[in-house]
Protein backbone atom coordinates (compact mmCIF):
# COMPACT_ATOMS: atom_id res chain seq x y z
CA UNK A 1 0.00 0.00 0.00
CA UNK A 2 1.88 3.07 -0.73
CA UNK A 3 1.69 6.24 1.10
CA UNK A 4 0.09 9.28 0.55
CA UNK A 5 3.66 10.64 0.33
CA UNK A 6 4.22 8.20 -2.40
CA UNK A 7 1.32 8.83 -4.06
CA UNK A 8 2.00 12.59 -4.01
CA UNK A 9 5.04 12.02 -5.41
CA UNK A 10 3.94 10.10 -8.57
CA UNK A 11 1.60 12.70 -9.26
CA UNK A 12 4.08 15.52 -9.10
CA UNK A 13 6.35 13.80 -11.24
CA UNK A 14 3.50 12.45 -13.97
CA UNK A 15 3.01 16.40 -13.82
CA UNK A 16 6.31 17.64 -14.69
CA UNK A 17 5.64 15.17 -17.72
CA UNK A 18 8.08 12.14 -16.43
CA UNK A 19 7.09 9.29 -17.48
CA UNK A 20 5.02 6.35 -15.87
CA UNK A 21 7.99 3.80 -16.43
CA UNK A 22 10.57 6.25 -15.12
CA UNK A 23 8.53 7.17 -12.46
CA UNK A 24 8.04 3.56 -11.50
CA UNK A 25 12.19 2.57 -11.93
CA UNK A 26 12.66 5.90 -9.60
CA UNK A 27 10.83 4.65 -7.38
CA UNK A 28 10.96 1.36 -6.76
CA UNK A 29 7.26 0.47 -8.07
CA UNK A 30 5.16 -1.29 -10.46
CA UNK A 31 4.06 0.21 -13.49
CA UNK A 32 0.56 -1.15 -13.33
CA UNK A 33 0.93 0.79 -9.80
CA UNK A 34 2.08 4.21 -11.13
CA UNK A 35 -0.54 4.23 -13.61
CA UNK A 36 -3.09 3.31 -10.98
CA UNK A 37 -2.47 6.08 -9.25
CA UNK A 38 -2.37 8.51 -12.50
CA UNK A 39 -5.60 7.38 -13.45
CA UNK A 40 -7.31 8.20 -9.99
CA UNK A 41 -5.40 11.52 -10.09
CA UNK A 42 -5.96 11.62 -5.58
CA UNK A 43 -3.24 11.70 -2.84
CA UNK A 44 -5.97 9.89 -0.80
CA UNK A 45 -4.70 6.18 0.16
CA UNK A 46 -7.79 4.30 -0.65
CA UNK A 47 -9.45 2.07 2.37
CA UNK A 48 -9.61 -1.50 2.01
CA UNK A 49 -12.74 -2.80 3.62
CA UNK A 50 -12.63 -6.89 3.69
CA UNK A 51 -15.38 -8.75 5.49
CA UNK A 52 -14.49 -10.90 8.50
CA UNK A 53 -14.85 -14.30 8.20
CA UNK A 54 -15.29 -15.07 11.45
CA UNK A 55 -17.78 -12.42 11.79
CA UNK A 56 -20.84 -15.38 11.32
CA UNK A 57 -19.14 -17.10 14.14
CA UNK A 58 -18.65 -14.67 16.80
CA UNK A 59 -20.85 -15.50 19.44
CA UNK A 60 -19.74 -18.97 19.24
CA UNK A 61 -16.19 -18.37 19.20
CA UNK A 62 -17.08 -16.31 22.25
CA UNK A 63 -18.53 -19.12 23.70
CA UNK A 64 -15.72 -21.93 22.69
CA UNK A 65 -13.33 -19.65 24.23
CA UNK A 66 -14.41 -19.55 27.74
CA UNK A 67 -15.58 -23.87 27.27
CA UNK A 68 -11.93 -24.17 25.57
CA UNK A 69 -9.94 -22.31 28.37
CA UNK A 70 -8.87 -20.24 26.30
CA UNK A 71 -7.20 -21.72 23.80
CA UNK A 72 -7.52 -20.27 20.13
CA UNK A 73 -5.80 -23.68 18.67
CA UNK A 74 -8.77 -25.71 20.51
CA UNK A 75 -11.83 -22.73 19.30
CA UNK A 76 -10.26 -23.62 16.08
CA UNK A 77 -10.79 -27.32 15.90
CA UNK A 78 -14.00 -27.07 17.54
CA UNK A 79 -15.00 -24.82 15.18
CA UNK A 80 -13.99 -26.80 12.12
CA UNK A 81 -15.07 -30.35 13.65
CA UNK A 82 -18.66 -28.12 13.38
CA UNK A 83 -18.25 -27.09 9.73
CA UNK A 84 -16.64 -23.63 9.82
CA UNK A 85 -14.69 -22.96 6.90
CA UNK A 86 -12.22 -20.48 8.75
CA UNK A 87 -8.29 -20.46 8.82
CA UNK A 88 -6.59 -20.72 11.92
CA UNK A 89 -4.96 -17.39 10.90
CA UNK A 90 -8.50 -15.59 10.19
CA UNK A 91 -9.56 -16.85 13.60
CA UNK A 92 -6.69 -15.10 15.19
CA UNK A 93 -6.73 -11.79 13.32
CA UNK A 94 -10.24 -11.47 13.76
CA UNK A 95 -9.81 -12.52 17.83
CA UNK A 96 -6.62 -9.55 18.15
CA UNK A 97 -9.00 -7.04 16.06
CA UNK A 98 -11.66 -7.82 18.56
CA UNK A 99 -10.02 -8.00 21.69
CA UNK A 100 -10.59 -11.09 22.68
CA UNK A 101 -8.05 -12.77 25.12
CA UNK A 102 -6.24 -10.02 24.98
CA UNK A 103 -5.29 -9.17 28.72
CA UNK A 104 -6.04 -5.97 29.99
CA UNK A 105 -3.22 -3.60 30.31
CA UNK A 106 -2.58 -2.71 34.28
CA UNK A 107 -0.34 -0.21 34.95
CA UNK A 108 2.46 -0.64 37.10
CA UNK A 109 1.91 0.62 40.96
CA UNK A 110 5.11 2.23 41.19
CA UNK A 111 8.02 2.76 38.59
CA UNK A 112 11.91 3.07 40.05
CA UNK A 113 14.77 4.68 38.20
CA UNK A 114 18.37 5.62 38.76
CA UNK A 115 19.47 8.91 39.10
CA UNK A 116 23.16 9.34 37.52
CA UNK A 117 23.96 11.83 40.61
CA UNK A 118 23.15 9.16 43.24
CA UNK A 119 26.26 7.17 44.85
CA UNK A 120 26.31 3.59 43.70
CA UNK A 121 26.15 0.64 46.40
CA UNK A 122 29.21 -0.58 45.01
CA UNK A 123 31.16 2.58 45.29
CA UNK A 124 29.73 3.36 48.63
CA UNK A 125 30.71 0.33 50.25
CA UNK A 126 34.14 -0.06 48.38
CA UNK A 127 32.90 -2.93 46.93
CA UNK A 128 33.52 -3.13 42.95
CA UNK A 129 35.64 -0.17 42.60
Amino acid sequence: MLSQAQRTTILELSAQGVSQHEIARMLGISRPTVRKVVRSNSTEVPEIVRAEKAEPYRQRILELFNTCKENLVRVHEELTAEGAALSYPALTAFCRKQGIGEAPVVAPAARWFLCPRWPRLESASGFGS
